[in-house]
């Protein structure tokens, strides 16, 4: 059986964190933070129209299968630069109003090792 991580991440072994772009109708923008019980973090995001399951490409059968198809994240920097560059948005508004780098920050260093 192949699990979403996103709707099922506790089954393939994996603690997530999101990021939304708020006020889509009938679309989403998602990022995806991934943390394993082995302290390794990893990140994804998928956007698209509400027809295609978010994050379907994603699915697998195993955390192993799951996170090789995501970015590895080496450290709290590097996971507040991907989120910051989301963040921008395609015409270069943020699309979170507030500062969530710091919570992702706090987050990363919790589950990295």
């Amino acid at each position: 059986m192949n699990y979403n991580p996103y709707y099922n991440p506790s089954a393939l072994g994996l603690i997530m964190m999101e990021f939304d772009e708020p006020d889509m109708i009938y679309s989403y923008n998602t990022l995806l933070f991934f943390a394993t019980e082995d302290g390794r973090v990893f990140t994804a995001q998928d956007s698209g129209c509400s027809c295609p399951c978010p994050f379907e490409l994603y699915e697998a059968s195993t955390q192993a299968e799951a996170v090789r198809q995501m970015e590895r994240i080496e450290s709290a920097d590097h996971a507040a630069s991907i989120l910051t560059v989301w963040n921008r948005g395609y015409d270069g508004k943020r699309l979170l109003p507030d500062n969530p780098e710091r919570e992702l920050r706090e987050w990363v260093k919790e589950h990295i090792r």
